[in-house]
């Protein structure tokens, strides 16, 4: 396996991989916001304020007055993870693109199941499209950015709802419950064991056969919106990430696949260890930059 010494670095740290444990989840939730919370090297940005979107927790990061809006969904295998954990990122990725993030606190499994997350990121997406002009962000030309399971969760809405979104960039989607992972597929970041579990939980038995669950088996996603999906090659979503990517293209979507050499599953939330989220983090912005523009000039 040839990693990006970055990548090795992130792994060495992870240590051995062990699968999720619904007996420390409440723990392991904890410490997750707490390290986050500590983080040191948090952006200031012009407003960061909690909102609830129609009853659904959301958090607002305007970097400046008028900025253009995207909603943010973070992963973390629909069970771990939240805004809290994702804020120092969040902040980054507003303060290095000019774009303001709605960050959704969207309801986890096992607590709550498919379709509870969905549900909230539909409701959230809705209520940006109403209300962003009260909190002086533009959602006119609406896109949505988001990680692992967050980008499944997008990739979700657009089979739902296509018009919920104007542009989707998905960060390693888990795109097909039945995809056969081999065991040794992934690494500590990410592996066959974990993704199982985590599917299991957040859409259990037949659930995971929805088109909103499976996107990649949805009937027809010739109405989804321009896509931008990046793969990390030794990540053990990458095979149904790359097939997603042709099923977009086959089904005459405006689509672009991306795949991060060397590297890992979540590689692009950690922008003070991994060269490859600095890089990408501003060609990101420089993507929906250019198609808000193409959009406006219409």
């Amino acid at each position: 396996m040839t990693l990006h010494p970055q990548a090795r670095a992130l792994l060495d740290r992870l240590g051995p991989a062990e699968p999720p444990d619904l007996t420390t989840l409440a723990t392991d939730r904890a410490e997750a916001r707490a390290a986050a919370l500590a983080e040191p090297n948090r952006v200031p940005l012009e407003l960061v304020v909690d909102l609830e979107a129609d009853g659904v927790p959301v958090r607002l990061y305007r970097p400046r007055r008028g900025a253009p809006v995207a909603l943010y969904v973070h992963g973390g295998g629909w069970v771990f993870h939240d805004v809290e954990t994702h804020d120092p990122f969040c902040r980054y990725l507003a303060d290095a693109t000019g774009w303001a993030l709605l960050s959704v606190d969207y309801r986890r499994a096992p607590e709550h199941p498919y379709p509870a997350p969905l549900d909230d990121v539909q409701t959230a997406a809705r209520w940006l499209r109403s209300h962003a002009a009260e909190h002086d962000v533009d959602a006119t030309w609406l896109p949505g950015i988001g990680d692992s399971s967050g980008a499944n969760l997008l990739a979700g809405l657009t089979v739902r709802e296509p018009a919920a979104l104007d542009f989707q960039v998905l960060m390693y989607p888990p795109t097909d419950r039945r995809w056969r992972l081999e065991p040794d597929a992934g690494t500590a970041a990410l592996g066959a064991t974990d993704m199982d579990w985590f599917w299991e939980h957040y859409a259990p038995g037949a659930l995971g056969d929805s088109p909103d669950v499976s996107v990649l088996r949805a009937p027809d996603l010739s109405a989804t919106p321009p896509t931008l999906v990046v793969t990390a090659e030794h990540d053990a979503l990458a095979a149904q990430g790359r097939t997603y990517v042709a099923a977009l293209a086959e089904a005459g979507v405006e689509v672009v696949g991306f795949e991060t050499m060397g590297q890992v599953h979540s590689f692009w939330r950690q922008p003070l260890t991994m060269d490859a989220s600095r890089a990408l983090v501003p060609m990101v912005g420089a993507l929906l930059d250019s198609h808000r523009a193409r959009h406006r000039a219409r």
